[in-house]
This record gives structure tokens, C-alpha cells and sequence, in this order.
């Protein structure tokens, strides 16, 4: 890594983890690293639905989920010191992915306008849940 990429991700981690104290961001390296993964895997699957639908806020969705990456890239050596296996990144970016899909799908082919509101309002909670860690939001 270039040392100005290095200074500019340490830059963005204190950011985030000084910002989201009172978010009850997990206090170990294992648990930041699943929820940068999983937000990672949710904020992707929903901007190519975005990107699909010709929403507009694509762009701003994966630029959100570019930060959750180099969040991951930040804390990921130190959860792996502290016992998470390799590969395990890709499994709770997976995981949020899928979720994210599943509710999508809910939203987009349900006949059952309840089953609709729940996927609805379960999306927009994960996503904020994601989001509200990132200064700006």
C-alpha cells in the first residue's frame, strides 16, 4: 500500500469508529470485521438493484460500500490475528448479500402487500444500520 492510502484508511477508520461509539459499534476486531463485511455485501446487492431500476443513487451506494471494503481491508488483519478464518470475510459479505436479495425479491414479486412492508421496512433498517456508521449520513 502507498503511504498515502495508508494514512488516508487509518484516517477513515478512526473516523468511523470515533463517529459511531454511541452506535454500539462491536468492540472486537472479529465482530468490526463481520459488520463491514456484511454492511459491504448489502450495500452492494442493493446498488445493482439501484443500478437496474435506473436509480440514480447507485453511485452514492457504491461509493458507501467502497468505504465498508476499506473498512474490512483496515480491521481484517487484526480479526485474523484474533482467530477468524480466512475466507470468512467473503462468507459475511456473501451473507449480507444474500439478505439483502432475498428482501429485494420480497419487495419486487410479492402478491402479499405485508410480506411487501416487512421486506420494505427490514431493507431500510439493515441499510441504516450500515449507513449510520459512515460520517455524513
Amino acid at each position: 500500500m502507498t503511504a498515502l492510502f495508508t494514512t488516508a484508511l487509518r484516517g477513515a477508520v478512526c473516523v468511523v469508529l470515533t463517529a459511531s461509539a454511541t452506535l454500539a459499534l462491536p468492540g472486537t476486531p472479529w465482530k468490526r470485521a463481520e459488520v463491514f463485511a456484511t454492511c459491504s455485501g448489502r450495500l452492494a446487492a442493493l446498488a445493482v438493484r439501484q443500478k437496474a431500476m435506473e436509480n440514480p443513487d447507485w453511485t452514492d451506494t457504491l461509493r458507501q460500500r467502497d468505504m465498508f471494503d476499506m473498512l474490512l481491508d483496515a480491521t481484517l488483519p487484526a480479526a485474523q490475528a484474533n482467530g477468524v478464518p480466512g475466507g470468512e470475510h467473503l462468507r459475511w459479505r456473501s451473507a449480507g448479500w444474500t439478505d439483502t436479495a432475498v428482501l429485494l425479491a420480497d419487495m419486487e414479486y410479492s402478491f402479499d402487500r405485508a410480506r411487501v412492508a416487512r421486506a420494505e421496512a427490514a431493507l431500510d433498517t439493515r441499510i441504516a444500520d450500515c449507513t449510520t456508521l459512515l460520517l455524513g449520513q
